[in-house]
C-alpha cells in the first residue's frame, strides 16, 4: 500500500510541473547568447559561442557542473561539459591514417593531440522549445572551409547536437549527418563533464560497472583489454575517491549497467546513462575540487588503434557516404536512498 502511495504522489507532482521554460540572455564580459532552460528543480545554462558547451547545471538550487568565474575562459576543455570530437582524449604524435589517407592535427598535448575539434568553436542554434516535458534546443557545426580546423579533418559533413532539459536530468543526443558526403567520416563523440564534489571527497562513491580496462603507456592505450578482476582498477563495486587517482580508460560500458556516483554524506546520486554505441569511459580523479567521467563511444586514440587491428577495443565510429549516426547520454539527479 505504502509503495503505490508513493508512486502516486510521484505522478501527481509530475503531473503537476508547469512546462518547460527557456530564456536567452548576453554575458556582460563576451556578448555571447545564454540559453538558459528549465523544468522543474533543474535549471541549465548553454553558451554555443563556446562550443556548445553546457557549462551549469543546477538541480533544487545546487551546482553540480565546475562553472568560470569569467566566461571568457570557458572556450577550451576546463570547465562545464565540453564536447570532444572527432577524436576523444589523445591522438598518438598528432595523426593517424584512414583508409589509406593521412590526417595531421597541431601538437598540443605532450606531441599527442588532445580533445578534438569542436570544444572551442561557435556553433549555430537551428531551433528550440518547450513542452510539458520539458526544455529542448538544437545546434549544428558545419564541417566546411569556413569552419576553424577545419583543414585538420577535411571531411564535409555536419556534427548535430540535442539537448533536452527535463526535471532532475539533461540528456544531449548527438547527430553525425554525413548524408550529402563524399567520403566516410570515422569519429569519435564523447562528453567531458567538471563535476564538482558536493560533499567531502571521501564520502564520494563511484561505480564504474565496465568489463575490462585499457592498458596505456603514457596516457595512451596499447589495444591490450584487461579484465577488471585482474586489475587494481575494478570499480564496479562503488568505491570512494578518497585516494583514487585515475586517468584511465574503462571498456565494456552498456547502456543496461551506467555509471552511477554517490555523494552519500548529502544525500544526492548522480547516474549516467547513454546508449549502446558509448561503450567507453575514461574516468579522471585529480587532486582538484573536480572530478570527471567521460562516455565516449570510443577508445582514447581510436583512429590510430583501429588502424593498428585492435578494432574491437578502438570501437571507433565510421558514418559512410549518405549516412547518420546517433546516439545519447542522460545524466539523472536524484536523492540518494540508504
Amino acid at each position: 500500500m505504502r509503495v503505490w502511495l508513493g508512486v502516486m504522489i510521484v505522478l501527481l507532482e509530475m503531473a503537476r510541473l508547469p512546462a518547460g521554460e527557456i530564456q536567452v540572455q548576453h554575458d556582460a564580459e563576451t556578448d555571447w547568447p545564454i540559453y538558459i532552460l528549465s523544468h522543474g528543480k533543474t535549471v541549465a545554462r548553454l553558451a554555443p559561442d563556446a562550443g556548445c558547451n553546457l557549462y551549469s547545471i543546477k538541480v533544487d538550487g545546487v551546482e553540480f557542473l565546475r562553472v568560470p568565474d569569467d566566461m571568457r575562459r570557458l572556450r577550451g576543455v576546463g570547465y562545464g561539459t565540453p564536447i570532444l570530437y572527432p577524436t576523444p582524449n589523445r591522438v598518438r604524435g598528432a595523426k593517424f591514417v584512414f583508409r589509406n589517407r593521412e590526417f595531421n592535427f597541431p601538437k598540443n598535448n605532450s606531441g599527442n593531440f588532445i580533445h578534438g575539434l569542436v570544444h572551442s568553436v561557435p556553433w549555430r542554434v537551428t531551433d528550440h522549445g518547450t513542452d510539458d516535458r520539458g526544455a529542448w534546443i538544437e545546434a549544428e557545426l558545419k564541417f566546411n572551409a569556413d569552419m576553424p580546423g577545419y583543414q585538420d579533418f577535411p571531411l564535409p559533413h555536419r556534427l548535430r547536437l540535442r539537448i533536452l532539459v527535463t526535471d532532475r536530468a539533461v540528456e544531449w543526443t548527438y547527430g553525425v549527418d554525413n548524408t550529402h558526403g563524399q567520403e566516410a567520416v570515422p569519429f569519435g563523440f564523447a562528453l567531458h563533464p567538471y563535476f564538482l564534489y558536493q560533499g567531502e571527497r571521501v564520502e564520494t562513491f563511484l561505480k564504474v560497472p565496465a568489463t575490462h580496462w585499457m592498458e596505456a603507456e603514457k596516457l595512451l592505450p596499447t589495444g591490450r583489454l584487461i579484465p577488471l578482476a585482474e586489475t587494481e582498477f575494478d570499480l564496479r563495486k562503488p568505491t570512494s575517491l578518497a585516494q583514487l587517482r585515475l586517468d584511465d580508460v574503462f571498456f565494456g560500458m552498456t547502456p543496461e549497467q551506467p555509471v552511477s556516483v554517490d555523494f552519500r554524506d548529502v544525500g544526492r546520486r548522480l547516474t549516467l546513462k547513454s546508449g549502446p554505441s558509448f561503450k567507453h569511459a575514461v574516468i579522471y580523479t585529480p587532486a582538484q575540487p573536480f572530478f570527471c567521467v567521460e562516455n565516449q563511444t570510443c577508445s582514447t586514440d581510436a583512429h590510430n588503434l583501429d588502424n593498428a587491428g585492435h578494432q574491437r577495443a578502438a570501437q571507433l565510429q565510421v558514418c559512410e557516404p549518405g549516412k547518420m549516426l546517433s546516439d545519447a547520454v542522460r545524466y539523472e539527479f536524484s536523492l540518494r536512498t540508504p
